[in-house]
């Protein structure tokens, strides 16, 4: 009787114990058939391409079919909570972006760290949350919530310029969005919010000489307001490079159909400068839902070059489940210099399921 006590009270113990802690394993996987046309900004003839176009001359490239997944579109996370007592929690994330048509990690030409798309651990509680390691940045989670694809498809019109990264460091493009630092997300007041990340100089690699990489730390702030069917959201970053972002954006829900609208401004240390804007707009029908977008970036150069790249886009998904849908986009883009002006049509068909 003595031993069936004690052992009751120790599956007791146990079961209390792990009913303070959880680990989760979820995410998403997104992949279609895709066939889109590319176009690039010659940067003229060199000595291992002499017979490049000229300076600013905007080259397009014909796209082929080909199964694609976007980066991020795929990820496999793992989640772990332990209650602390007195509304203390400690917290972990570890989220793997891999690429389904290749089974490389994500990115499959650069072979990105493992949990490139997250990794850090935290405390939380009344005064919000804390991490450390390696995430998104505060603006960079929130930014492109305007893109009515989440920057997932051809048809995506997320406004921020190829040439900003948020840590040089990673020169592969792991470093676009992230970095790794010290990260806080406050409490909801009445449906406001702030966020800030600081990324140190010295983290990754030893500090250069000014205006390099590492010259400065990194600093990124997002505040939000968030309340009924209105979203508005507004921030600044500054990578350590010391170029500059910054962006507002809002969405407003109106039952029968979503609309929004964002605009950012980057200032990169080499004197170049972008505005950038995009609007988009999605009507729900039972399980289908279209979606509409737009998206301008307009680069002023030191060259004088000065691309400017326009976007129209339309696409619609259909709902399997709460967890699985199909999608379909199309795209048009075009992009003029003093130069020249060419245009490109893109094309996909997929399906996305989360877990």
């Amino acid at each position: 009787m003595k031993k069936t006590l004690i052992a009751l009270a120790a599956v007791a113990v146990s079961s209390a114990a792990f009913a303070q802690s959880s680990v989760t394993i979820d995410g998403f996987v997104t992949l279609g058939v895709e066939n889109a046309d590319s176009l690039a900004v010659s940067a003229g003839p060199t000595t291992a391409n002499p017979t490049a176009a000229p300076v600013g001359t905007v080259v397009k490239t014909n796209g082929t079919s080909r199964l694609n997944a976007a980066n991020g579109a795929n990820q496999l996370r793992f989640r772990g909570t332990e209650d602390l007592g007195g509304g203390l929690k400690a917290h972990f994330t570890l989220a793997q972006r891999f690429s389904p048509e290749s089974g490389s990690n994500d990115g499959t030409l650069n072979q990105r760290p493992t949990f490139q798309g997250e990794s850090t651990v935290g405390l939380s509680g009344g005064f919000g949350g804390i991490k450390l390691g390696r995430a998104l940045t505060a603006l960079q989670g929130p930014v492109n919530a305007t893109d009515p694809w989440g920057t997932w498809t051809v048809g995506s019109t997320a406004f921020l310029p190829a040439n900003y990264v948020t840590d040089k460091n990673q020169l592969d493009g792991a470093g676009l969005g992230r970095t790794d630092g010290i990260f806080y997300n406050s409490p909801n007041f009445g449906g406001f919010t702030v966020a800030a990340s600081l990324g140190l100089k010295a983290a990754a690699a030893p500090v250069i000489a000014a205006g390099g990489p590492n010259a400065k730390n990194l600093v990124s702030l997002w505040g939000s307001y968030a309340n009924g069917p209105l979203m508005v959201g507004a921030g600044y970053e500054q990578n350590r490079q010391d170029d500059d972002i910054t962006a507002i954006l809002a969405t407003y829900d109106f039952g029968a159909f979503k609309l929004g609208g964002g605009y950012g401004q980057v200032d990169l240390v080499n004197g170049s400068e972008s505005k950038n804007f995009n609007l988009m707009g999605a009507i729900p029908f039972g399980a289908v839902t279209l979606k509409a977008g737009y998206g301008q970036v307009k680069l002023e150069t030191p060259t004088a070059i000065d691309p400017k790249t326009t976007k129209v886009a339309l696409g619609a998904e259909y709902r399997l489940s709460k967890r699985t849908y199909m999608y379909t986009t199309v795209a048009r883009t075009k992009v003029s210099t003093v130069v020249n002006s060419r245009s490109a049509s893109g094309f996909d068909l997929g399906m996305s399921h989360s877990f």
